[in-house]
């Protein structure tokens, strides 16, 4: 799951330093807007068949990789 979500978001993002930090804030990066967040959003559902709206989650979990990791790992 961690790899999957470190390349949707290297190919929505178009940044490969994702990979070196996943504790890096995307939000404070200038990385992750909104209209990033639903491109992933889409991503997810495409690659790991789990439908999500952005409601569903908190600013918080889509900050970092491993948040969002963790996040997906509790909805399975």
């Amino acid at each position: 799951m961690q790899e999957t979500v470190i390349s949707i978001f290297e190919d929505v993002l178009e940044c490969d330093e994702i990979r070196d930090n996943l504790d890096l804030n995307l939000f404070e990066a200038e990385l992750l807007d909104s209209l990033a967040i639903i491109e992933v959003l889409v991503e997810i559902e495409d690659r790991l068949g789990i439908a999500l709206q952005p409601t569903d989650l908190e600013r918080s979990d889509m900050a970092t990789v491993n948040n969002l990791v963790k996040f997906l790992e509790n909805r399975k």
